[in-house]
């Protein structure tokens, strides 16, 4: 039994130091194979080469200005929100949260030419803090093809394709959470559908190219008990994105470039869906368009715009990134939240529907610092973000005005974020970050000015691991704590 753990942890090790150009097994599963025994091992080695685990989580202490329930005004708040990691306690200003604890498990394949020709992934969060229990965050397959490698359908469970913010990680953000227009048009990180994908390989190294078309059910995830399936019609989702690297002496820098476009649809699943007009001043009001005899059968269009840009420079001692994001266009939400009404159960929400022209964006600037004691690096980083969401940006706060069917659900609100981040491994980083929270001023009762409790100082810790650190020799390594492309 012993000699039987010892040849299996040397065969993993083995494994594990293995290179890309390697043996490649038969992509033709019927083919009758008259390779030798050690052939075959050597086989058997480097398909569990391919696979890959990740891992991470983010304990967090928090407080806030405010406890989680909060009353000001005729409308009340829930203290500071949910955009800061969820809504406080409704007695506490402070709390220790797990925010996400998350395992990966994939499988990438490439064949004799090096191009990859299948791909799957796994990823769940161990214990979701909204559900209380083990959500599936992403299940899909991809098929490539094997002749140039650029064309792909994928299907599943798969990160959403829209800008860059809520494509990327949490676990290599500069900050602690998207930005809210992000959370507020884009919950959740992935969508369920199918999707046509054209990327170019790893091994085109001229420049980056990638353009997805994607059929999705929308509004949520489509998994769990909240679901947006309850409709026949589904979503669109379309992005292309351009990105360039330059070597310049021990320097590299870099851009990338995204456009997307959204167009999906929520039912009338009410007597009621509201949207602005203008009355004999002037003067814009909430006016009811539902039709009774609709419900379930009319649909109001979700469409959004948007657009991002990132410029990144890597040199010995240090990097510099710059990004932004812009969203506009129309969010059919709810009376209380800007959120797409969500069914439970495959079940249609028991809402009203309010048609918001919206508009957000966000932008960030991070600098990083490498320092070395004794041939070890490590990393420091000063991040700045300010992002807005604007939920109504047909009308002025000042001329929001309880009477004509406005609330606080109208109101635009900016957030400017400041950060410190340090990461003296790759599998620990601890990260200090406060969010200063402005909403504008309105003509409703209780916020005629900037509400000023409403900030939270985060302190983070991550743990995070990633088997492909033993592959030391991998080229294509995308390891973003190590700061490169």
């Amino acid at each position: 039994m012993k000699r039987f753990i010892v040849v299996v942890f040397l065969s993993i090790g083995l494994a594990a130091n293995a290179q890309f150009d390697g043996f490649h097994y038969n992509d033709d599963l019927t083919k009758v194979s008259t390779d030798t025994a050690i052939r075959q091992i050597g086989k058997i080695l480097n398909i569990l080469r391919e696979f890959r685990f990740q891992a991470y989580i983010q304990p967090q202490w928090q407080r806030a200005d405010t406890s989680g329930k909060t009353s000001s005004g005729p409308l009340g708040i829930d203290g500071v929100g949910s955009f800061q990691g969820g809504t406080f306690p409704a007695a506490a200003n402070n709390r220790f949260l797990e925010r996400r604890s998350r395992f990966r498990f994939s499988f990438e394949h490439k064949n004799a030419k090096d191009l990859k020709i299948v791909e799957f992934a796994f990823q769940f969060e161990a214990y979701d803090y909204v559900r209380g229990s083990i959500a599936v965050k992403e299940f899909y397959g991809r098929i490539i093809d094997p002749w140039v490698g650029w064309v792909s359908l994928q299907g599943g469970i798969f990160t959403r394709p829209v800008g860059l913010e809520s494509t990327i990680s949490p676990a290599f953000h500069e900050s602690p959470e998207f930005s809210r227009v992000n959370q507020t048009i884009f919950p959740n990180e992935t969508e369920l559908g199918e999707a046509l994908v054209i990327e170019s390989p790893a091994r085109f190294e001229k420049f980056y190219l990638r353009a997805d078309a994607n059929i999705v059910n929308g509004q949520g995830v489509g998994v769990g008990f909240q679901t947006g399936t309850y409709q026949s019609k589904k979503d669109f989702i379309g992005r292309i994105k351009f990105g360039k690297v330059w070597e310049i002496g021990k320097a590299k820098i870099g851009f990338n470039v995204s456009a997307s476009y959204y167009l999906g649809s929520v039912l009338q699943t009410s007597n009621y869906v509201y949207q602005l007009q203008k009355d004999s001043l002037g003067s814009f009001y909430y006016k009811n368009i539902g039709d009774p005899l609709m419900q379930l059968k009319k649909s109001y269009k979700r469409e959004y715009y948007g657009a991002h840009v990132e410029v990144k420079a890597v040199y010995p001692i240090g990097s510099t990134m710059i990004r932004g994001e812009f969203f506009a266009g129309v969010q059919p939400g709810g009376a209380t939240s800007s959120l797409i009404p969500l069914g439970q159960y495959n079940a249609p929400p028991a809402s009203d529907v309010y048609l918001r022209k919206f508009n957000g964006a966000m932008f960030c600037f991070s600098q990083s610092f490498n320092s070395k004691i004794k041939g070890h690096t490590i990393m420091h980083d000063i991040t700045l973000k300010y992002d807005w969401y604007d939920p109504q940006a047909q009308v002025k706060g000042t001329d929001f005005l309880s009477p004509k069917g406005f609330s606080i659900t109208d109101i635009k609100y900016s957030t400017l974020g400041v950060g410190y981040s340090f990461v003296p491994y790759n599998w620990f980083k601890l990260m200090i970050w406060y969010d200063y929270i402005t909403n504008e001023k309105t003509g409703i009762l209780g916020w005629e000015k900037d509400f000023k409790k409403d900030n939270v100082l985060t302190i983070r810790t991550q743990f995070y691991v990633d088997s492909w650190w033993f592959n030391s020799k991998s080229k294509y390594k995308d390891n973003s704590l190590l700061k490169k492309y």
